[in-house]
């Protein structure tokens, strides 16, 4: 049976984006196993009162057709500057699954700090995150990503970003990225230059 993972951020002793969580984990399980998981991840799983006064935590759930397990583990961000290029035509992650060794198997090779997908030359996603891309001052997301993000998904229903099929060969039109997933909200912080996309 396939094992999925829903990863949440916790701050200020709150699930954050639950609605965007509540909604994948739940097409997950109609799509796999025809029923729902839970109607709201926030009234079955209770955050630990000792983490009342932490700042961030990452709530990592696993389950099939049932919560399997539930984990509250420190997050503490690693620092991203720079991306690798790396080709693959046959990747399929369009579910969270809890297997990422596909995705895993990818990095071993490169140097830098993350790799970005590309798939069919167009842009997908990076190992870890949806990626944006900027170009006259407006930001983009790709239209096919290999998984389709909480936080990505936020962003479009603000209408902060457009999706666009995004070609390799296009990447030069574009001056910034940053990195993004449901532990990694859009920051200013996190924009660095497309130079540092290493191909």
């Amino acid at each position: 049976m396939y094992r999925f993972l829903e990863t949440i951020l916790i701050k200020n002793h709150s699930f954050q984006n639950i609605a965007y969580h509540n909604q994948r984990a739940n097409n997950t399980c109609q799509f796999f196993f025809k029923k729902k998981l839970v109607q709201d991840i926030s009234e079955v799983i209770s955050i630990p009162p000792e983490l009342e006064n932490k700042e961030t935590y990452r709530c990592r759930i696993i389950y099939t057709d049932i919560i399997e397990k539930v984990e509250f583990i420190p997050y503490l961000q690693k620092p991203i500057n720079s991306i690798q290029i790396v080709y693959n035509d046959d990747i399929e992650y369009s579910f969270k699954f809890e297997d990422r060794s596909a995705l895993n198997a990818m990095k071993i090779r490169s140097t830098a700090d993350d790799i970005l997908i590309v798939k069919n030359n167009y842009i997908t996603d990076t190992s870890i995150a949806n990626i944006l891309l900027r170009k006259d001052g407006r930001w983009y997301t790709p239209r096919r990503p290999l998984l389709h993000g909480t936080e990505r998904q936020r962003l479009l229903d603000l209408n902060f970003i457009i999706e666009k099929n995004i070609s390799i060969d296009s990447i030069n039109e574009y001056d910034s990225f940053c990195l993004i997933n449901a532990l990694r909200p859009f920051s200013n912080n996190h924009i660095l230059s497309c130079k540092n996309i290493i191909f």
